[in-house]
């Protein structure tokens, strides 16, 4: 979502006569998108921005600092207090319309692009709602970002249309809980199908689902159309009943292994992803192998995992953060090298097979490597002279990495 709000007020800025600098030193405007959803990514947010007021002090230059998203919301001014030399801060729930009604804070003397587009991208994210209303104790997104809001699904169709115009190959749609979309009687299946039909149009993501809105009926609707990627991304945070029900999840152990029984027999050969966190407070050493004891069954492609940190003014920020961090740090170790291991033997799996992958871009230092996604979300290296940026071409993976699948042209 970060990613998505940097694009769209890059595009603005670009509008009005901006464009990319090369370098933080040679910008006359620094934007700093923030993230909340954990402490360490407001500690790493504050850094670099007093890198750039440090900089730009030292240096006298003629820049202006903004700081938007998320920690810009949840601080509010008093990040200025903290950071002096901030010049601006918008928070997460004002972007959007900052970015539609900015001309009168631009600086003076942007450039004329002479009427260039925006650059088009192969891949881009595209927000199909804002906010959520789970309210899941953890978490600081409903705070920062607000109530759920689906957006229009004409308007959805109209920015992929326009972004396809451009070159876009690939669409990932974006929503705090993505598949409790809707927009009248359209719901997020409906949407998947108005926006599959968009000619030129290659594939079709969508993130983060919540398991209490992932329906047979859009599984099956994932199923009926090549374009929609078998990927779901699903999200457990814990294998405990117990500690799902504190974390305000509503839904238990057994019912998140019911929704994963329903994608491996509606959609076989899906990647399934997720998150999880250890160490939420009062986790027993029972409740960590409840954990363990789901990932080992459920066999996740990939996932993302964190030890838990307190958020203000969440829920779990009243209760007794009672799991020492040296034991949260050990747990999370444990469960990342159980999940490495799972991870190697589907990569090492997929040796000798044929995939369809969509290559994006060349690999860093490698003029001739090109990366890219299967269908699913596993990642794939070719060795290729061409420009294949954009294209899908069936491949046969010859080893693995270990998290890389290495593939020949067939």
């Amino acid at each position: 979502m970060n990613v998505a709000d940097s694009d769209m007020l890059a595009q603005a800025l670009f509008a009005k006569g901006y464009y990319s600098a090369s370098t933080s030193s040679d910008a006359d405007l620094i934007v700093v998108n923030t993230c909340s959803v954990r402490e360490r990514a407001e500690i790493r947010a504050k850094a670099r921005i007093k890198e750039y007021v440090n900089h730009r002090r030292k240096s006298h230059a003629a820049q202006e600092i903004w700081v938007i998203g998320c920690m810009a919301q949840r601080l509010g001014q008093s990040l200025r207090n903290e950071i002096p030399g901030i010049d601006r801060v918008i928070g997460a729930k004002d972007i959007v319309p900052f970015a539609q009604e900015m001309d009168g804070v631009l600086l003076a003397g942007a450039s004329d692009t002479g009427g260039e587009k925006f650059p088009g991208k192969l891949n881009a994210f595209v927000p199909i709602m804002r906010g959520c209303n789970n309210v899941c104790s953890y978490c600081v997104v409903p705070l920062v970002r607000g109530e759920e809001q689906s957006i229009p699904a004409i308007s959805i169709e109209n920015t992929v249309r326009s972004l396809v115009d451009t070159g876009l190959k690939e669409v990932t749609l974006l929503g705090q809980n993505v598949n409790s979309y809707h927009d009248g009687s359209t719901d997020l299946a409906g949407l998947l199908e108005k926006i599959q039909a968009i000619p030129g149009l290659a594939r079709i993501r969508f993130t983060t689902s919540h398991p209490k809105d992932c329906t047979d009926a859009l599984l099956q609707t994932i199923g009926r159309y090549p374009k929609l990627c078998k990927h779901i991304h699903l999200p457990v945070q814990s294998g405990s009943t117990r500690i799902l029900e504190k974390m305000n999840r509503k839904y238990t152990r057994e019912t998140y292994l019911q929704r994963i029984d329903a994608i491996r027999r509606i959609l076989p050969n899906a990647d399934i992803t997720t998150d999880v966190m250890t160490g939420f407070p009062t986790e027993s050493d029972e409740d960590f192998s409840d954990t363990v004891s789901l990932f080992k069954q459920v066999h996740f492609t990939a996932a993302f995992m964190f030890a838990y940190s307190k958020r203000d003014g969440t829920v779990a920020a009243a209760l007794n953060d009672d799991v020492p961090v040296d034991v949260k740090k050990e747990r999370l170790a444990r469960l990342i090298d159980l999940q490495t291991a799972i991870t190697k033997d589907h990569y090492s799996s997929m040796v000798g097979k044929d995939l369809e992958v969509l290559f994006l871009e060349r690999q860093r230092g490698g003029e001739k490597l090109w990366t890219g996604q299967d269908n699913g979300c596993k990642r794939s290296v070719l060795s290729c002279n061409e420009n294949i940026a954009g294209m899908i071409l069936r491949v046969r993976a010859l080893h693995s990495s270990g998290m890389t699948l290495i593939t020949e042209r067939i």
